[in-house]
């Protein structure tokens, strides 16, 4: 008896880490967590590096985050619907300007989206679903790796992402 609620309880918690929402998304420097907000508790309010607060929220099929900018509220669309989404501040450039980098995790995958934010504007800069395979974020660019290694890069330059192709040589 002793072992079987042992076998039981073991096979309970294996089945409840197995379903663990996870994306593989890795940053290479520092970032800020801004929020994160699963899909019974969105209303849980964040705060930017410029001192700007935003929220998560899903209304009418279509989910989205929102930044309160003085008078104003600025509201970008990321998705159809939210299992887990994680909002970070991460400086690309290295010019001291924070880019805003979503990662929504959804119905067995995972979507990132990068915008640049500046005094109540925000610019799309980056949209991609990366599933759940490996993405590192660094500095100047972006790494999608596959299982097999490294599937595309995406340099930034001049406050935008240019996707690098490899060149062959014959």
């Amino acid at each position: 008896m002793k072992y079987s609620v042992i076998i039981l309880l073991l096979l309970f918690s294996l089945n409840v880490s197995g379903q663990k929402l996870h994306s593989d998304v890795e940053f290479d420097g520092y970032k800020n967590q801004i929020l994160l907000a699963k899909k019974d508790a969105l209303k849980a309010p964040g705060k930017l590096s410029t001192g700007d607060i935003i929220t998560v929220g899903c209304d009418q099929g279509k989910c989205y985050f929102r930044i309160e900018y003085k008078d104003r509220i600025i509201e970008q669309i990321v998705g159809d619907d939210i299992s887990q989404l994680t909002i970070y501040e991460f400086d690309f450039g290295g010019d001291g300007d924070n880019e805003i980098v979503v990662v929504n995790e959804y119905n067995g995958s995972s979507f990132i989206y990068i915008y640049a934010y500046s005094r109540g504007i925000i610019k799309e800069l980056f949209e991609k679903e990366i599933k759940f395979n490996k993405t590192v974020l660094k500095k100047q660019y972006i790494e999608y790796q596959l299982p097999g290694g490294i599937d595309s890069l995406w340099n930034y330059y001049q406050g935008q992402f240019w996707k690098l192709t490899l060149y062959k040589n014959e």
